[in-house]
């Protein structure tokens, strides 16, 4: 088969393409590829790094576990000299999921050695630490408000309280009680009366809760067909023990 002039030029202008195209190749190598190579180190680098922080973040927490629950397991035989070190230690440098666990176990443990004071900051502690989760936080704050209810002023309680006394919430049957009661403890009895009937009318809450709330409220005056949820043929509470409480 003969060759024409016309395959001869598309032949030459292939191999001028090709040759255009490696000369092109072989510039841009020489222009960024040692800076692609420099990228790809580092890449390859800052991957392993956090690879390796990862594994050792999850050591630590095993580490951490094994000494939390190793100080637990102290605590209940009444070896506290012994847990209290490595609780201590995991509060302040432990891995952030057992810094809060380690500091409720503290406050724990400062409670039934009566310094309520020292469980109290540290629950407040907790509260206040907005890199823990809300409901760690609140938690806390629960806590840390019944163990000073007797000596905190009324005000604030309530206040202290106020976003966790509201239906629907989680906290809502304890923080709501004791906010009901904060408002009896300063003579606002009519501030009282609706949380407590929220209260006894909030049918996912513990019927033993319901039961005494409502006890508190008929004392105070709550008609009883306020107390009662639709369909419901009685009140929750014991009429004898209602009276003894409105005697009280």
């Amino acid at each position: 088969m003969a060759v024409t002039p016309q395959d001869t030029d598309e032949a030459f202008l292939r191999e001028v393409d090709e040759g255009v195209r490696r000369d092109q190749v072989t510039s841009l190598w020489q222009r960024y590829g040692k800076l692609g190579i420099a990228i790809l180190v580092l890449f390859l680098g800052a991957l392993a790094g956090w690879l390796w922080w990862r594994e050792e973040q999850v050591r630590l927490a095993g580490v951490a576990g094994e000494e939390f629950s190793q100080a637990m397991t102290q605590l209940d035989v009444g070896n506290g000299d012994k847990a209290r070190p490595t609780l201590a230690q995991l509060a302040t440098q432990g891995p952030k999921g057992y810094r809060p666990l380690a500091q409720l176990v503290q406050a724990n443990d400062a409670v039934a050695a009566g310094d309520t004071a020292k469980a109290i900051k540290a629950l407040d502690a907790i509260a206040a630490d907005s890199a823990q989760p809300q409901p760690l936080r609140d938690a806390a704050l629960l806590k840390s408000a019944r163990l000073s209810f007797d000596t905190a002023a009324p005000a604030t309680v309530v206040a202290r309280l106020k976003d966790l006394s509201v239906p629907g919430n989680p906290w809502f049957g304890i923080a709501g009680e004791m906010t009901a009661l904060a408002h009896v403890k300063a003579g606002e009895t009519a501030l009282a009366k609706p949380l407590l009937t929220a209260i006894v009318r909030d049918t996912s809450l513990q019927a033993s809760q319901r039961s005494r709330v409502a006890e508190l409220a008929l004392a105070l005056g709550v008609d009883e067909a306020a107390l009662r949820t639709p369909g419901q043929g009685a009140t929750l509470v014991n009429p004898a023990a209602a009276a003894s409480e409105s005697a009280k």
